[in-house]
């Protein structure tokens, strides 16, 4: 208003419009200094995790808010989120693993477009998830490379440790042995396992056990895994020599050649290796005779071969016992009866009894004159040493 010094005095009024200029004097403000959220493992690449949001009372380009996530000490996280600088969108862009890492804290940053920009800063603490995508793993270590069929009853012969990467329930584990064989697993401690010789072992039966160890897992969807565990069974000389017979009968011709083989005689082993190499002899009976001097017998084949030549006449029969010894420690051993008959050979001529006996003797009968024919007149008596049809005489003049 201006007014003059007249009287009456006069004034006039003019309106000015003061307009006032923005300055960039306002840093955007974060609705939340603190975000958190949960996210699941293996989210698909793309997924969004959370929306950061911030305000700024400044006007045009110094209200205007570019979001970005801090790049000092956190490589490891912008490797795997990004943000939208526009929306604050922040998105997976690589492959999320609970197992590799179970949170992440990602600082972010909000700035405005003013000149010199103002910012603000906000943390983001994004939970991993975790989902049931890893099945439990099997380490088995090897106590005894092999195991005696003698094994007593607990035995330790494996240690057997299970893990699974998962958490909570998914990570809890099972372990079972799946198939029937004589061993079974003891707890030691938490997913630590000690497997036990449970029942006989008997390398003639089965000499080597594939064990399925089997670890399952508690998550919704178990998974499971199997390992396979070879269990090799040592012999032990638990089985002596055995003939196929407990008593052979060997014929034998006399006058047969000396050294002639009578009879090849064999027993078998169960067992393995020295347990099953077996040496053959022969045992002196309780009779008179003495044996060494009629057979023999090679300790390696069984070959029962003769000393001399045999004469029925003086020895139709006699017996003993071939054993058969393993080279185990303590060795076994078995014995087989050997029964050898002489088969008579017509070698003996008939020798005619006295009184006409003596070579070229002449001897004389009388008879009568009025001897009709079939009078008797001698008997002649003869014997022949063999035996059968080879001792069986006719007479003939």
């Amino acid at each position: 208003i201006a007014v003059d010094g007249g009287t009456p005095p006069r004034s006039g009024t003019s309106q000015l419009v003061v307009n006032v200029l923005d300055i960039n004097d306002n840093i955007p403000i974060f609705t939340e200094s603190l975000y958190k959220t949960k996210i699941t493992e293996n989210a698909r690449l793309g997924a969004s995790v959370i929306a950061v949001s911030a305000t700024d009372a400044d006007d045009g380009l110094n209200g205007e808010i570019v979001y970005s996530l801090r790049s000092k000490d956190q490589d490891l996280v912008l490797g795997i989120f990004e943000i939208d600088p526009r929306t604050g969108v922040i998105n997976v862009k690589e492959k999320i693993d609970f197992e590799e890492r179970r949170a992440f804290e990602i600082r972010v940053e909000a700035s405005d477009k003013g000149q010199p920009p103002m910012s603000a800063h906000s943390k983001v603490l994004v939970e991993v998830v975790d989902l049931n995508d890893n099945a439990p793993e099997i380490t088995v270590t090897s106590v005894h490379q092999t195991v005696r069929e003698d094994a007593a009853t607990g035995t330790v012969v494996a240690l057997v440790s299970v893990m699974d990467k998962d958490g909570g329930k998914n990570g809890e584990v099972t372990v079972k042995i799946k198939n029937e064989v004589p061993f079974k697993l003891e707890t030691n401690y938490r997913n630590y396992y000690s497997l036990l010789v449970d029942g006989p072992l008997d390398r003639e039966s089965l000499s080597k056990y594939s064990i399925a160890i089997e670890a399952t897992d508690k998550g919704t969807h178990p998974l499971h895994s199997t390992s396979i565990f070879i269990i090799n069974v040592s012999d032990v000389n638990d089985n002596p020599p055995v003939f196929s017979d407990d008593v052979i009968n060997v014929y034998v011709k006399e006058n047969s050649e000396v050294g002639a083989v009578l009879k090849s005689v064999t027993a078998n082993d169960a067992d393995s290796n020295q347990n099953s190499k077996i040496s053959y002899s022969v045992l002196q009976n309780k009779s008179n005779l003495l044996l060494s001097t009629l057979v023999n017998i090679n300790s390696e084949t069984g070959e029962i071969f003769t000393l001399q030549s045999f004469n029925y006449e003086e020895l139709k029969t006699f017996q003993f016992k071939v054993q058969a010894t393993d080279s185990g420690v303590p060795p076994l051993s078995s014995n087989v009866t050997v029964n050898v008959l002489i088969l008579d050979e017509n070698d003996n001529n008939p020798t005619i009894l006295a009184p006409y006996s003596e070579l070229g003797s002449v001897n004389s009968e009388t008879i009568p004159y009025s001897a009709e024919a079939g009078y008797f007149v001698a008997k002649i008596r003869a014997v022949d040493a063999d035996s059968g049809y080879n001792a069986l005489l006719s007479y003939h003049l």
